[in-house]
């Protein structure tokens, strides 16, 4: 696999970064987690003027026609500020379960979101409810996948959805929004159909694969900003007249976490890149790269706390920000116990645990 960016993937890492830096303040981020959207309404329009929603929509379709590993430089610039929007909802989960199905439908709809008119969720239910949907709560259409078939409902007014009650969760993590939605009445006039039978399942693996890939991104930015922030602070805090930096415990913490966020730099673009070269290896490459850049990003996240002394426990630092979003991706699109689980089987690792 070639590791090396191209001139085009370097652009977009360095346009991504800009943005990040100029919308994710620590003010910006605040403000916009306590809105009713959880994002910044200006902000998700920036990101939909830059092409980001439709990154992997084909051209022909209105998008840019890009692949994963442009996806994940995108999610780590946008993941190293926290940015809240409904990017992951809507240009990877959706996009990629619409664009594999391939039916004019289907087609049809990655379109809309490719020209920016609407944002989408997904949930699958189960017994007429659908539990921890991303960004319900104020998407336009609704994916919903009952068995082997997926439906599009459209809302009435965002987040609002006919013959559904709609239930906003509140979670540790802030800057992502999740909701249980519960059907009150059979799927109606309101519902179009959009495909059934196996090949719903197959674009929904597809969409959870690279699900995992964009969250990793977003973990992996996030940790080497937790990791940068620390080893700043390190060389300005001053215990015992010497900066802490010097201390020989201080050095070993920062390069274990160093390594740490390497790993899953590596981890995330191998996956990045199976979906291209090896796609026979994405769905356990995937969920590596998650475990992987969320057990990073807990572990820089811990560290810059306890470095950061008493101030890092306090509500007004954004340490506390980067852990909990750290907790909620290692349960996001399943928990990393299972998902260890699951890497073991596929590496015939099964028997022998």
């Amino acid at each position: 696999m070639q590791f090396e960016f191209s001139e085009e993937q370097r652009l977009i890492r360095d346009m991504a970064e800009e943005f990040a830096r100029d919308k994710g303040s620590s003010e910006a981020v605040r403000e916009a987690m306590a809105t009713s959207l959880a994002f910044d309404a200006s902000t998700w329009r920036a990101i939909q003027e830059l092409g980001f929603a439709g990154l992997l929509i084909p051209e022909e379709l209105g998008g840019q026609g890009l692949g994963a590993v442009e996806m994940a430089l995108v999610f780590e610039a946008l993941g190293s500020r926290l940015i809240p929007s409904p990017l992951l909802g809507t240009g990877v989960l959706a996009a990629t379960l619409l664009i594999a199905l391939r039916g004019d439908t289907s087609l049809a709809l990655a379109r809309e979101i490719a020209s920016g008119e609407v944002h989408m969720a997904i949930a699958e239910f189960k017994d007429g409810a659908a539990h921890f949907v991303l960004d319900a709560h104020a998407a336009h259409c609704l994916l919903a996948r009952m068995d082997n078939r997926l439906f599009a409902i459209r809302a009435e007014r965002p987040g609002i959805f006919p013959g559904m009650e709609s239930e906003r969760l509140t979670m540790m993590d802030q800057t992502r929004a999740l909701s249980h939605l519960r059907l009150t009445r059979d799927f109606d006039s309101h519902v179009l159909k959009i495909a059934e039978g196996g090949q719903v399942s197959a674009a929904a693996d597809a969409a959870l694969n690279m699900g995992r890939i964009a969250i990793a991104a977003e973990a992996l930015g996030a940790a080497r900003e937790c990791l940068a922030r620390t080893v700043e602070y390190t060389r300005e805090r001053v215990q015992f007249g010497r900066r802490i930096a010097s201390f020989q415990a201080v050095k070993h913490q920062l390069a274990d976490v160093m390594v740490s966020v390497e790993a899953a730099r590596s981890a995330v673009y191998y996956a990045a890149c199976a979906a291209t070269e090896t796609p026979a290896q994405l769905a356990a490459m995937a969920a590596f790269a998650k475990v992987e850049a969320s057990e990073a990003l807990s572990h820089a996240a811990s560290r810059m706390i306890q470095l950061h002394g008493g101030i890092g426990f306090t509500w007004e630092h954004d340490a506390h920000l980067y852990f909990k979003r750290a907790r909620g991706t290692a349960t996001l699109f399943g928990n990393n116990a299972s998902l260890d689980e699951a890497i073991a089987m596929s590496l015939g690792l099964g028997d022998a645990a």
